[in-house]
């Protein structure tokens, strides 16, 4: 065969959930049962497949005629034949909304369409689905088919089903079996029937809806000519915007009754990345307001409960869709967390998953990555799942569109040391100005904490930025900016007391009136350390502590007495910092009079103020759920999700009570934000 001749050999493909999802043939069962509510028989529905009128009214009067006839029946088919009748126009509106609602959600599954493209000049492409025949032109027409396939054969139009078109497929199309090869996901329903046709076919298998075009264009050449494909499957399709990414920040907190201005650390550094490789990049942040004013934590727990009821009614997703509909790109990230800053609440997969379907809907052949922390391990619209550090793997995913779900490799410190600084000029969404004063001083801990992404990720390793691109990222939002508040993200700040100790030597000398903020562990505490930070600037210190009742219920490697802690606390107040103190609630099912001693320990300690929140079990992680548990509990992936309230059985005062203390003493930064009691 000539490379660029096209063979008389045919690819047959099924339909549904192989190529497409989103679409279920439920609409005239559905409306069916609304109406007479019983089901439809079995039987009934295969005949009532084999129908060939597309249109509502002499469709539903047909099939009418196909079913039994309960109470009822009679008058609607009577009706659709009378256009006297009330219901005349009624009952085809109903069946409609039906029809419009099952295809509202229809996508091509990832790498579909290039693989079709792949084999397009290469062989004969053939559709073969069953089809009822008020789908057809729903199909057709928004999925582009002709554009594809050489042939589509439905079983509305020919009045036979998928199975007996294979078992005819010779006289159908005039082909010999032996020069074909069905293509389907179902073993039972795609497989099996081909294999009984005599037709040799390929599984599309895997835990994830991905199709992997090159591998399964391969695989199909290796079936049909007995060789390998060499490199004529290779060609990159060109695509439009290639230089151009798109990297999206789905809304979270904004499902919780608030916002997060903070940009995505994640976000930046991949943009950052990004540019260095002459690719161009925006940012569209999801979550983002213009302005600075926030509900308080103990109303977004009591928010949680009707998250996913908010996701559906959530305005951002719909501006997010204007947005990509004029801004239409060819490499969308998602993020879902921060993988850079994954101690704090940031991510929720079924909202990035909502993200993910915008881009499939209005641009199907899109190349959609899904990152951060968050991540689960079913994909739908996503053609790559990155869980890990996703900088080394740039390079692969703009050059070869990698499919499937891999782990990012950490980031070498000489590499981190050289990524420049993150100007924000790319932020397509408004930017809040005080909501910029992240940056990130490290990457890793210490710390192996069991419900901690930190140390899942990182395992310990810490890979340091240099002082002086930290001092340019102050530097940048200090001129350009205005702000003179910053936040130090650090897990462990003064764990490394030399350059504690050399930064705030750099911060005195060049930003004498700034203030900042950083967390650290107890257990890295150093007197001379916090007396230096209190002179460049530091106004308050956070400190996790996690279990106030004693150090036995801590975990293992931070075991930290509850005098020891109070010692320090006292220690830092009277250098001048204040201090903030982490507690959290759950992660053993303790009593009540436990919880009762936790919050008169966690009271008597007379910190300046207090985080409270619930311990969230990440699957994933050491002290985590399984992911199929997660996804039955429907836990949002934060802190403040009122769900874990249950699941820990916390009793209800003293979930007031410590959310009272957190509320009392007020947030470290209050002075900067606006904050509803």
């Amino acid at each position: 065969m000539k490379r660029n001749a096209k063979s008389k050999k045919t690819v047959i493909f099924d339909l549904w959930e192989t190529l497409i999802f989103g679409a279920k043939d439920s609409a005239i069962s559905r409306f069916y049962e609304n109406v007479t509510n019983t089901k439809i028989a079995e039987s009934a529905l295969k005949s009532g497949m084999l129908i060939k009128e597309s249109d509502p009214r002499p469709f539903l009067s047909q099939f009418l005629e196909i079913v039994e006839s309960p109470s009822g029946l009679s008058s609607m088919l009577l009706s659709l034949k009378n256009p006297r009748s009330p219901l005349y126009e009624r009952i085809v509106e109903r069946f409609n909304e039906a029809v419009e609602e099952d295809f509202k959600e229809m996508r091509w599954v990832p790498g579909a369409i290039e693989l079709l493209i792949k084999l397009k000049n290469h062989y004969s492409l053939v559709l073969v689905s069953n089809l009822w025949a008020y789908q057809k032109r729903y199909v057709l027409e928004r999925l582009n088919l002709a554009k594809y396939f050489d042939k589509c054969l439905f079983s509305c139009d020919l009045g036979i089903n998928k199975n007996t078109i294979l078992q005819d497929i010779t006289r159908i199309l005039g082909i010999e079996k032996k020069d074909a090869l069905f293509v389907g996901r179902s073993y039972e329903y795609d497989i099996i029937p081909a294999v009984n046709a005599n037709i040799s076919a390929v599984r599309i298998s895997g835990e994830t809806n991905i199709i992997l075009p090159e591998k399964l264009a391969t695989q199909i050449r290796e079936e049909l000519d007995g060789a390998m494909a060499g490199d004529i499957f290779y060609k990159k399709a060109d695509k439009k915007n290639k230089k151009e990414c798109l990297v999206v920040i789905p809304p979270f907190y904004k499902l919780l009754g608030s916002h997060n201005n903070r940009l995505n650390l994640s976000a930046s550094s991949i943009s950052t990345s990004l540019s260095i490789m002459g690719y161009q990049s925006h940012v569209y942040h999801c979550d983002s307001e213009p302005h600075e004013n926030y509900i308080n934590r103990y109303q977004m727990m009591f928010n949680s409960i009707s998250f996913y009821e908010a996701m559906e009614k959530e305005s951002s997703y719909d501006e997010f869709a204007s947005y990509y509909q004029s801004n239409v790109c060819e490499i969308v990230f998602v993020t879902c967390g921060d993988i850079l800053n994954p101690s704090v609440d940031s991510g929720n997969w079924d909202s990035a998953r909502k993200i993910a379907k915008i881009v499939r809907k209005i641009n199907p052949s899109a190349y959609i990555i899904a990152i951060g922390p968050e991540i689960l391990d079913t994909s739908e619209d996503f053609d790559l799942i990155i869980f890990g550090e996703v900088e080394s793997l740039l390079p692969a995913i703009m050059k070869k569109e990698i499919r499937g779900r891999v782990t990012g490799m950490l980031l070498t410190e000489e590499r981190l040391k050289g990524l420049p600084t993150y100007h924000f000029e790319n932020i397509v969404t408004p930017v809040s100005p005080p909501s910029l004063d992240t940056v990130i001083w490290r990457r890793g801990c210490t710390g192996t904490c069991d419900f901690c992404r930190v140390a899942q990720i990182n395992k310990g390793t810490i890979r340091y930025r240099s002082i002086d691109s930290v001092i340019e990222d102050i530097r940048l939002r200090y001129e350009q900016y205005g702000l003179k508040n910053f936040y130090i993200v650090d897990a462990n700040f003064t764990v490394h007391r030399e350059l504690v100790l050399s930064f705030c030597e750099r911060l005195r000398k060049e930003f004498s009136d700034i203030q900042w903020r950083t967390e650290s562990r107890f257990d890295t505490l150093d007197v001379e350390l916090i007396r230096e930070m209190k002179r460049s600037g530091c106004t308050h210190l956070k400190l996790g502590l996690e279990n106030t009742l004693n150090e036995k219920h801590q975990v293992k490697t931070k075991r930290i007495s509850l005098d020891y802690a109070s010692e320090w606390i006292k220690t830092v107040q009277g250098i001048g910092i204040k201090c903030i103190i982490y507690l959290m609630l759950g992660g053993k099912w303790f009593t009540s009079d436990q919880y009762k001693k936790m919050y008169e320990n966690a009271e008597t300690l007379n910190a300046d103020g207090y985080t409270v929140s619930l311990y969230n079990p990440y699957p994933n992680t050491p002290a985590g759920l399984s992911y199929e548990e997660w996804r039955m509990r429907r836990f949002t992936g934060s802190h403040l999700d009122i769900r874990l309230i249950d699941f820990w059985k916390i009793p209800i005062d003293i979930v007031d009570a410590f959310f009272s203390l957190e509320l009392k003493k007020g947030r470290e930064d209050r002075n900067v934000r606006n904050f509803d009691d």
